[in-house]
């Protein structure tokens, strides 16, 4: 089974926020919460997107900063609605998580040799596990993305922090695809571009790693079984990695 990374691994590390990022969420949280009258949704939708700007300025580099780590999505969204004197359930909370969660397949094409390496590992009778850190999208949310990139029939499976509940490199995420798959660490390979969120914690649970980086400067160093420059790269590597295992 591979793990894979999302962010600087299968797409870029960030994509460019909008002037109408703004009234896309306004709209998504109403089609989401049709019982609320239009003046709630735009108190409701100022209140997150104040609440999670620092969040989404940080995501402009990477997801894990202050308010993902410490803060996280279902916790902001639930103190927001208390602010506003609206309900929590788990299930209004959830849809204004994906109500948040902006489809990305207009503003940003997958990684050079991203298609090409996910169809490489079922070429080579492994799945392919999305193992990634987010923090609006959940699953449900990612599979919409790979759908409308045109990626999903390469992919067998969605983890993501949010499902997961912690953030990478807490071991939750790998643990969660492990358990799904029924495999065992030795048989898993990992495959992201950072150190310290995918590399490391695969290497204490004994999986296989490799370190790409596609969007990101070259590292001085890394700890894992290989290092790769892009994703065609990658592929090669795995296949080495596969005729000396």
């Amino acid at each position: 089974m591979a793990l894979i990374d999302v962010g600087g691994t299968l797409w870029p590390n960030s994509w460019p926020f909008r002037e109408t990022d703004r009234a896309g969420r306004m709209q998504r949280l109403a089609a989401a919460l049709p019982e609320l009258d239009a003046a709630a949704i735009r108190s409701l939708g100022e209140d997150l997107i104040a609440s999670s700007r620092p969040g989404d300025e940080a995501r402009s580099v990477s997801t894990e900063n202050q308010v993902s780590i410490t803060t996280p999505a279902d916790e902001l969204i639930t103190a927001c609605l208390t602010r506003q004197g609206l309900p929590a359930g788990a299930g209004t909370v959830r849809r204004i998580r994906r109500a948040m969660a902006l489809p990305v397949h207009d503003r940003m094409k997958p990684l050079p040799g991203a298609v090409e390496l996910l169809a490489e590992v079922h070429a080579l009778g492994m799945r392919n596990v999305v193992a990634s850190n987010t923090y609006w999208r959940d699953a449900d949310s990612y599979w919409e993305d790979f759908r409308l990139l045109g990626m999903a029939a390469h992919i067998d499976e969605i983890i993501t922090s949010v499902d997961a509940g912690h953030l990478k490199p807490h071991p939750a995420v790998f643990e969660m695809a492990m358990r799904w798959a029924e495999a065992p660490a030795d048989s898993c390979v990992v495959i992201g571009n950072r150190e310290e969120n995918d590399i490391d914690p695969a290497l204490a649970l004994g999986m296989w790693t490799i370190l790409v980086y596609p969007d990101d400067p070259k590292p001085a160093a890394s700890r894992a079984h290989a290092v790769a420059p892009d994703l065609w790269a990658c592929a090669k590597a795995l296949r080495d990695m596969l005729d000396h295992a």
